[in-house]
């Protein structure tokens, strides 16, 4: 998870750039103490030239230091905390603030230096409260964040091989600091459309790949929770979020469009996606990681390389959600996996590649699942030693305990299958499945169309007489007659014994 931690350095001035409770005297010391103590809380070394002249604090050479297999320092320009008349310090940056993060090469990647440049009109920060509840107002009129070099093993990657952007307008923050047992901030921030570029090719290749999308109307709101101490200077998450560190946020859009070209041996291929609106919801702490999706009226659009026709699809809703454990622990911890994709259809092009003459029901299509359960986390997922540990020792990292479907639910072409269920997995007992946990506990499935289907599957010469009828076999032993024509259901049961049953009968 070291990309993770070295994206917090990177973003952490970027919080305080774009971030109001009590109204108390605040000098400029103080500001600037305060955004010392949120990096060193994410423990980095920060150092940087102090100078004062009257009410104005002057810092220059501004660098964060992280040591580890691949080092990292970040270098900031200049910034000025100017104290006012009113017991407020305003945060003055120049209109083009320069960035340079140089990363040191490891076992797996050559040294880097990246060089941005953070430009923005009608800027304005003030800082209010006091140094145990401080408030940053924060607004500009336009913002922007753009690559002015890349250095990779000390070739220079120019604009012709490496290039990104990120443009704004009327941005607005608000972020309160509350410092009691840990250093807590709640931050909301709304900004106008947001667009950027991405663009990298390889050096002497064909392959490249380019991004450009534009979000209108973003919107994020969370909090986060600092250790006030004993924060170690490491790049590996796991101890820093042992140190008491969490966060939780969400983004919001009315609206993305993103087109991303792929250049490859193959040739040109172009993808267009986009929705009306959508939210992503992160969090992270020791209780787990939570990550979300979640996007309305979804369209994608594609010309691949190689196919002489366009491809299009779309849905209603589109939804993903996870929530696993990320820090060891002997006892069993929970975990969530979810999806959903509804109203799904595609174009008659894509349909027309498999089922030219129509035959299939062409109905919008839904799919979902819901899993839930717990598990034994043996090695810490965030410590990068602790997982080369295991895999040199051909250990698992964890170990299932329960596993429950809450929800399984695929309707497409004139089927339907449902399933639900609820397992437990003894993990000292590998020999009643031999190489598995012993399984004890019940799936229950319904399928409905599925003799239908296969017939038309037949028809169109997509699979051979032989087949089908061995899966027909094969559903007579798992499965029984329905209530209704062409229906099947299925109880499936593992018994402690370590027998298994399908609507009754032994099967082992």
């Amino acid at each position: 998870m070291k990309p993770a931690r070295r994206f917090m350095a990177a973003t952490a001035l970027g919080l305080s750039l774009m971030a109001t409770t009590a109204h108390a005297d605040l000098t400029p010391a103080q500001v600037w103490d305060d955004w010392r103590a949120y990096l060193e809380g994410l423990g980095y070394d920060v150092q940087a030239t102090q100078s004062s002249d009257g009410g104005t604090l002057a810092l220059r050479d501004i660098t964060l230091e992280m040591d580890g297999p691949r080092a990292m320092v970040l270098r900031i320009g200049a910034l000025e905390f100017v104290e006012n008349g009113d017991g407020s310090v305003d945060i003055v940056m120049p209109a083009q603030l320069p960035l340079t993060v140089d990363l040191a090469a490891d076992d797996f990647s050559p040294a880097t230096q990246i060089a941005l440049e953070y430009a923005q009109t009608g800027q304005k920060m003030i800082a209010r409260g006091d140094p145990k509840a401080m408030t940053y107002d924060y607004a500009a009129d336009t913002f922007a964040l753009t690559l002015t070099s890349l250095l990779v093993d000390g070739a220079v990657m120019d604009a012709d091989t490496a290039r990104f952007g990120l443009t704004g307008n009327d941005i607005a923050s608000q972020t309160s600091v509350l410092v009691g047992e840990n250093r807590t901030y709640d931050q909301s921030i709304q900004t106008g459309n947001v667009t950027y570029d991405l663009m990298f090719s390889q050096p002497e290749n064909v392959e490249a790949l380019s991004v450009q999308s534009t979000l209108q109307a973003v919107t994020f709101a969370g909090t986060s929770s600092l250790p006030l101490a004993g924060v170690p200077q490491t790049q590996d998450m796991a101890p820093l979020l042992a140190a008491g560190f969490a966060v939780d946020g969400t983004f919001g859009t009315q609206g993305a469009e993103t087109q991303v070209e792929i250049t490859s041996i193959d040739g040109v291929s172009k993808i267009k996606t986009g929705s009306a609106s959508s939210t992503v919801a992160v969090a992270m702490g020791p209780g787990g990681l939570r990550y979300g999706v979640d996007a309305q009226q979804v369209q994608i659009g594609a010309q691949l390389a190689g196919l002489p026709f366009p491809l299009f699809a779309e849905m209603e809703q589109s939804g993903f959600n996870l929530r696993t454990p990320v820090v060891k622990s002997d006892e069993p911890q929970d975990f969530n996996l979810a999806f959903n994709m509804t109203d799904f259809t595609m174009s008659d092009i894509i349909w027309a590649m498999f089922d030219p003459t129509g035959q299939l029901p062409r109905d919008p299509a839904a799919v979902a699942l819901d899993l839930s359960g717990k598990a034994t986390l043996l090695s810490d997922p965030l410590d990068t030693q602790s997982l080369q540990n295991s895999a040199a020792q051909g250990a698992y990292p964890a170990e299932v305990e329960a596993l429950r479907i809450d929800r399984l639910t695929v309707d497409a072409v004139g089927a339907k299958l449902e399933a639900a269920g609820d397992v437990t997995f003894d993990n000292t007992d590998k020999v009643t499945l031999p190489g598995f946990p012993k399984p004890v506990g019940t799936i229950t499935i319904d399928l409905a169309g599925a003799n239908a289907l296969l017939d038309k599957l037949v028809a169109m010469g997509l699979l051979p007489v032989e087949q089908v009828m061995g899966a027909r076999m094969m559903m007579g032993v798992f499965a029984v007659p329905g209530d209704a024509p062409d229906t099947l259901k299925s109880r499936i049961e593992f018994t402690e014994a370590g027998g298994i049953f399908a609507n009754g009968q032994r099967i082992k």
